[in-house]
């Protein structure tokens, strides 16, 4: 329950009034119930949509969909994915990348990829096929939470020091494989054999991503991960309309 907690606390804004036990283990453990977060996020988002689709019409419900996907995490991914994108177009080799994603202040390449991809996103929620819009909104943040789980197990971490460090030094197979298949069973459920085709994808691109930025860095920092699960989360839903 302590690791749930901590889980809970670290990627999303759902308040926690319980005095938790922190330690590097625990921290990188709490990564099991990720995925599983993922899906209460879904099903928070499944409530706004149902309150927006009563009260408001189409398109400005569909923007409280995306409001609540960036405020549940906090913005803490889009943080990731603005000092991803800053860091890794903006810097000309390994240290000078790491240097820039350090930095607090958000550059060029960052605000586009983050104006960019609500963007996208925004649109992508606006296409769903309303029949079946609800369990779109439930699997995308499960799969991009557990994206974040493989691209810690998949890839070395690039500092020396760094708070996503404990991710790596303690993050272990059996941890990993508990939340792929809380994914895999949901997905398989939800979707047949398409959410095996949806798994495989977006795996796919999640070693593809990994082993891009580890090319220019030697690893992922705790920025990539964010960005991973932005990305993913985008992939996803554009998978879900080309499939459905």
């Amino acid at each position: 329950m302590n690791s749930f907690l901590i889980a809970l606390q670290f990627i999303t804004i759902i308040p926690v009034k319980k005095q938790l036990k922190y330690s590097e283990k625990e921290i990188a453990h709490s990564m099991l119930y990720y995925p599983f977060i993922g899906t209460i996020i879904g099903l928070i988002l499944v409530l706004i949509n149902f309150i927006g689709t009563q009260f408001l019409p189409t398109l400005v419900s569909d923007s409280l969909l995306l409001i609540f996907f960036v405020l549940l995490s906090g913005g803490i991914h889009l943080d990731g994915l603005a000092d991803s994108f800053d860091g890794l177009f903006g810097g000309k080799n390994k240290k000078d990348i790491l240097k820039i994603m350090s930095d607090s202040s958000i550059g060029v390449y960052g605000v586009l990829a983050v104006v960019l991809l609500l963007l996208f996103k925004f649109t992508l929620l606006s296409e769903l096929p309303i029949v079946r819009k609800n369990i779109f909104l439930i699997i995308v943040p499960t799969i991009s939470r557990w994206a974040m789980v493989m691209a810690v197990y998949l890839f070395p971490y690039a500092k020396k020091e760094g708070f996503g460090k404990a991710y790596k030094l303690y993050l272990k197979k059996k941890h990993v494989l508990g939340a792929t298949l809380w994914v895999l069973l949901l997905t398989l459920i939800l979707f047949f054999w398409k959410g095996a085709l949806i798994l495989g994808i977006s795996f796919l691109i999640i070693w593809l991503i990994g082993d891009y930025i580890t090319k220019k860095i030697d690893g992922l920092t705790g920025d990539n991960y964010g960005a991973i699960n932005e990305i993913l989360e985008v992939v996803i839903l554009l998978l879900m309309i080309l499939f459905y």
